[in-house]
Formats: C-alpha cells, structure tokens, sequence
C-alpha cells in the first residue's frame, strides 16, 4: 500500500510540490529538523521524511551538525538548503 501511495504521489506532481514547498519555506543560512520543516509546511512528517530524502539525494538539501530540536528536543541531524 505504501508502495502504492508513492506512485501515485510521483505520477500526481504532489511529491515535486512538496519539495518545492519545502525549498520555498526553508531559509538560506537556516537548518532545520524535519519537525521544524512540518510546522513551517504544514505537510505530514512521513511526507516531509521522504521528500527531505529525495531533495538530501539531489543534493539541494545537506546536513548539518547535530543539534537539538526546537520542538521535540531531541538530539537530531538537521538539514539546510545547499547553494546549487
């Protein structure tokens, strides 16, 4: 079923919106837990998880050092834009 969903994610645009989106809302100079990127995207943190991958794989987003989160506060590995 999962595997179902993300076809049909990828065959209706939604899963290249959501990237956008993400791209769209994150600010150059900031990182971001994946927490952090749903509170500011309003998009489901499974979703935010697999679009965060797919944009990690295309190298627009990188890595940061660890850090806390500011919603969970939990230690987490954050993400920021690359400069492409």
């Amino acid at each position: 079923t999962s595997l179902k969903a993300f076809k049909e994610l990828n065959e209706t645009g939604n899963s290249s919106n959501q990237q956008e989106r993400i791209l769209n809302k994150m600010e150059l100079g900031t990182n971001y837990s994946l927490q952090e990127i749903k509170s500011i995207v309003n998009i489901d943190i499974n979703a935010v998880s697999g679009r965060v991958n797919t944009l990690k794989k295309k190298g627009k987003l990188k890595e940061a050092p660890k850090r806390k989160c500011s919603i969970t506060d939990r230690l987490i590995t954050p993400v920021y834009k690359a400069i492409v």
